[in-house]
């Protein structure tokens, strides 16, 4: 199997994970080291410019901790999410290394009726991906993910879930 083909079907599998809320399976895809970043200035640097999120695998632990099993309101009852990979470009990064640049539209709808605010209404996040990532044994990990959302200068309501 190519590179270009093996980290393609790596990140369609990252999405799917998420889609089906398998969040314990999806940190997984993470290495130890991990950043997740969600940038409003994607020059900025994050330790000084305001970011949606900045967060080590340690605080996404926690945020999958929290989604899974504690009860929060905001994932009650839980999103439907769909999201659609496209426009994928996979480079080699020095040995056991690689970067993909991809475009990602997510789909959310939280089921509910005209009693909860914001309930039953459909929004869309797209945004840019870049991702760098290092082998691992016959697979790959995550270690840096950044989403361009399109609208990051825009208000960002009830981000309760991962994109």
């Amino acid at each position: 199997m190519s590179l270009e083909s093996e980290i393609n079907h790596f990140l369609l599998r990252e999405a799917q994970l998420l889609d089906d809320w398998q969040l314990d399976e999806w940190l997984t895809l993470y290495a130890d080291e991990a950043i997740y970043w969600l940038p409003m200035d994607e020059n900025g640097d994050p330790r000084v410019t305001p970011s949606i999120i900045h967060e080590p695998k340690a605080l996404l632990e926690v945020r999958v901790e929290q989604l899974m099993r504690q009860n929060r309101h905001a994932q009650s009852p839980r999103s439907e999410m769909m999201r659609m990979i496209t426009n994928m470009m996979v480079t080699e990064d020095g040995p056991d290394h690689a970067k993909a640049r991809y475009n990602q539209l997510l789909v959310e709808l939280r089921p509910g009726d005209w009693r909860q605010h914001g309930l039953g209404e459909k929004r869309l996040f797209g945004g840019r991906c870049d991702v760098r990532l290092k082998r691992h044994g016959d697979s790959w990990l995550i270690v840096h993910k950044k989403i361009k959302l399109i609208d990051r200068n825009q208000p960002v309501e009830a981000l309760s879930f991962i994109l």
